[in-house]
């Protein structure tokens, strides 16, 4: 399975439960942390753990 469909079911429920609090539409935060994942990853390549990458990601944008 591709590393973007396995963490696309997590990165969905993970923006959706923290985007309104940060005041901002979940498509977005989706958006800023694919890009993120994307730069991370033409850079270092992939994290070596990508769930919980991509938790962090998502509290930090």
């Amino acid at each position: 399975m591709d590393l973007l469909e396995k963490l696309r079911p997590l990165l969905a429920a993970e923006a959706a439960a923290e985007a309104y609090g940060a005041g901002i539409e979940p498509a977005e935060l989706e958006q800023a942390v694919w890009l993120r994942l994307l730069e991370r990853t033409h850079e270092e390549g992939p994290p070596p753990e990508p769930a919980a990458w991509l938790r962090g990601a998502v509290r930090a944008e």
